[in-house]
């Protein structure tokens, strides 16, 4: 079949449903998404300009802050791991998984309907360094800590690869957030949507200060938290700039 033809032309077609991030993708076309980012997009502490900047997207999945990142100006490669089973899973929800499936093709899909020119390149945050995808200008990272039995290795690996900022955004926990303002405090587990333990793959709920104070026992010289903001469809979110 004629790649530059197979490509969808309908907003109802089914290769643009059940995705993760709803992305635009041109021509009228939408991704169904899990999470829609773009009424958020500049509550993260993005730069608007990043031309002439390149930048990594850590834990890409179907592409939405790459394209973001590239659509500012930045020359953008894209990391992730292959497959679902991939994950940091604890072995009772490992075993209990359905198919694996892979995190690749909505953003193969993505890139060619929008023309981008993004690099994806297969690789876990824990082989993240220097010598497997080199060096970037601005780092982004975005839902990536809490599903992780090592966040703190994490960032220690996106600090050896940034060579200026790192915006690290995740799930934000608002009783600590209220209740203990400025405490460097974390909420283990997801127990109350939780059906059976550890199905979600998520750990780690962070306060800011938390997740500021991680990133510079990371190495980052210094960090500067953002205004909390809600996702549409998912949770209230805090993001951190660090500086090198």
């Amino acid at each position: 079949m004629n790649e530059a033809t197979d490509l969808p032309t309908s907003p109802d077609d089914p290769r643009l449903q059940g995705w993760y991030h709803t992305i635009d993708l041109g021509n009228g076309l939408v991704s169904k998404g899990a999470y829609d980012h773009r009424p958020v997009v500049d509550r993260y502490g993005i730069p608007e300009s990043l031309a002439g900047k390149t930048a990594l997207d850590v834990g890409t999945f179907d592409g939405f802050w790459a394209f973001e990142l590239e659509r500012r100006g930045a020359a953008v490669t894209a990391i992730d791991i292959a497959r679902i089973g991939d994950f940091d899973w604890v072995p009772s929800a490992r075993a209990a998984l359905g198919p694996n499936a892979d995190r690749q093709s909505n953003f193969s899909l993505a890139k060619r309907l929008r023309g981008s020119r993004v690099e994806r390149r297969l690789c876990s945050v824990y082989d993240l360094s220097p010598t497997t995808v080199g060096t970037f200008d601005v780092v982004f990272c975005g839902d990536v800590l809490l599903h992780l039995f090592n966040p703190i290795q994490a960032l220690i690996n996106i600090r050896r690869v940034t060579r200026e900022v790192a915006i690290i955004q995740s799930s934000l926990h608002e009783g600590i957030e209220s209740l203990h303002p400025g405490m460097p405090w974390i909420h283990f587990g997801a127990r109350d949507f939780e059906k059976t333990l550890g199905e979600h793959c998520t750990y780690w709920i962070f306060s800011t200060k938390a997740l500021s104070e991680m990133m510079e026992y990371a190495g980052f010289a210094s960090t500067e938290p953002q205004p909390t903001f809600k996702i549409p469809g998912g949770p209230v979110s805090t993001s951190v700039i660090g500086r090198v």
